[in-house]
């Protein structure tokens, strides 16, 4: 290679160099305005997982989404981590106690059957049963 072959392959590596760095968030907790919470309840009711929360709040509004943790683990029947995450931007201090749901049906492991269903700060599994 020439003299100028190498120039041009060194400024090329050298702008490939410049690039500005990209901070991504790091799972759930670079969540902005995750706010915590308690549960108090949980049970299966037909295909929605539901639950009986406790925050602080009040004043302004609550967002609950139900989400996945991980992969289905490979057992029989099969185990879905599942977590609520609570989005709020509500500065009061008064204790609330909600009812909130989702829908668990995308999460069926098997055809027909049982998939368990291990929801984060609830220590009892949850049966989640369809036909």
């Amino acid at each position: 290679m020439t003299t100028r072959g190498w120039f041009w392959v060194t400024i090329g590596m050298g702008m490939l160099g410049c690039r500005a760095t990209q901070t991504v968030p790091d799972g759930p907790a670079a969540v902005e305005n995750l706010a915590p919470f308690q549960i108090l309840n949980a049970w299966v009711d037909g295909d929605s997982l539901r639950s009986v929360v406790q925050h602080s709040g009040g004043c302004d509004a609550h967002t609950f989404s139900l989400r996945t943790t991980s992969p289905m683990l490979k057992s029989l029947p099969p185990k879905q981590p599942v977590a609520w995450e609570h989005l709020s931007n509500d500065p009061c201090r008064a204790m609330v106690v909600d009812t909130i749901s989702a829908s668990v049906a995308h999460l069926r492991g098997t055809p027909r059957g049982v998939t368990i269903l291990l929801l984060d700060q609830w220590e009892p599994e949850l049966p989640y049963t369809y036909p």
